[in-house]
C-alpha cells in the first residue's frame, strides 16, 4: 500500500475554511501563512493560496513540557493511556510488544560475539543501546496506532449519529430546517476532518514505527559480521509483524552464501525451509 493520495486543491481550500470556523468558534487567534507560487502561473489563480495555522491547544503543551523535564527518565509509553486502548491481541501481537530477534541473523551474531547461548540483545554496549532504543520507539509507535484506531472508530461513529439526524429535517418548518440542515453538514465536515487527521496520524506512526524496525536490525546486523551491502539489503526486507527479520531473509544470506559474505552459521539449507518463527506473548491486563 503506498501513501494516501494527494488532496486536491478544493478539498485543501474547504479544510482551510472549517479551520477559520473552528478558530472563531473557539476564540483563537491565527495565522495565514501564503504558500509559494510559480509567477509564471500566478494569473492562474485568483488568489494565492493560504494555510491557516491554529495554536497549539494549552492542555496539549503543558503535557509535552512536562514530559520534556526528564527525557531520558520518561518510560516509551503511558501505563494509564496503555489500557485505555486495546484491540484484539490475536493478528495485532506487533501492537503490543516488539518483535524478537529472529533468522540466521542470530547465530552470526553468537558467533562474533563468542557468545555460547543465543541471547536476546547484542552484547556489544552500544549495539545494544541502539537496540534498546529501537524497541522504545517501537513501542510508542504502536500506542500510537492503537490510540488513532480508537479515534477513528469514534470518529465513524459520530459521523453516523449526524447522519442518523438527517431523518429529522423533513419534518421542521422552512427556516429552521434550513438552520439545522447547516448545523448537519458543518458537523458531518468537522468529523470527516477528524477521520483525516487520524488518517495522517496512523502514516506517521506507522513510518516511525518502520524507522524503528529499521534501527534494530541495524543494531543486529552490524554485529554479525556481514558485509555493508549485505546488510542493507536485508535491513530493508518487509516487515510482517510477526519477527524482527523478515521471513526471506535467511533465503537471501544463502543466495549471498557462494560470494564473499560466506559466513560458517548458515550451515545446510534447503530452499522452502522455514525457521520456528517467535511466538509473542499477550499483554497483561
Amino acid at each position: 500500500m503506498g501513501p494516501p493520495p494527494a488532496v486536491s486543491r478544493d478539498d485543501a481550500k474547504a479544510h482551510q475554511e472549517l479551520l477559520r470556523r473552528v478558530a472563531s468558534n473557539l476564540g483563537l487567534e491565527t495565522e495565514e501563512l501564503e504558500e509559494l507560487s510559480d509567477t509564471l502561473f500566478h494569473v492562474l489563480s485568483s488568489a494565492a493560496p493560504f494555510r491557516v495555522t491554529l495554536p497549539v491547544y494549552e492542555g496539549l503543551a503543558k503535557i509535552t513540557k512536562a514530559l520534556w523535564q526528564t527525557p531520558s527518565l520518561v518510560p516509551p509509553i503511558s501505563k494509564q493511556a496503555e489500557h485505555k486502548y486495546y484491540v484484539p491481541v490475536r493478528g495485532y501481537e506487533y501492537l503490543y510488544t516488539h518483535s524478537a530477534p529472529n533468522s540466521l541473523v542470530m547465530p552470526a551474531v553468537n558467533e562474533q560475539e563468542s557468545q555460547r547461548q543465543p541471547g536476546a540483545t547484542p552484547k556489544n554496549k552500544e549495539v545494544k543501546k541502539l537496540d534498546s532504543f529501537g524497541s522504545k520507539v517501537y513501542l510508542s509507535s504502536s500506542l500510537q496506532l492503537r490510540v488513532v484506531n480508537h479515534q477513528a472508530l469514534l470518529g465513524c461513529y459520530d459521523f453516523n449519529v449526524w447522519q442518523s439526524m438527517a431523518k429529522f429535517v423533513d419534518s421542521l418548518p422552512e427556516d429552521p430546517r434550513k438552520e439545522f440542515q447547516a448545523i448537519l453538514e458543518e458537523g458531518q465536515g468537522v468529523v470527516r476532518a477528524a477521520l483525516q487527521a487520524a488518517s495522517d496520524v496512523t502514516d506517521s506512526a506507522a513510518r516511525t514505527m518502520a524507522s524503528a524496525i529499521v534501527m534494530r536490525r541495524v543494531a543486529w546486523l552490524q554485529s554479525s559480521g556481514l558485509s555493508v551491502e549485505v546488510q542493507q539489503s536485508i535491513q530493508d526486507l518487509p516487515f510482517d509483524g510477526q519477527a524482527l527479520f523478515a521471513e526471506k531473509t535467511d533465503n537471501k544470506l544463502h543466495e549471498l552464501k557462494d560470494s564473499r559474505t560466506t559466513l560458517k552459521t548458515l550451515g545446510p539449507y534447503t530452499p522452502g525451509q522455514q525457521r520456528n518463527r517467535p511466538k509473542l506473548q499477550p499483554p497483561h491486563r
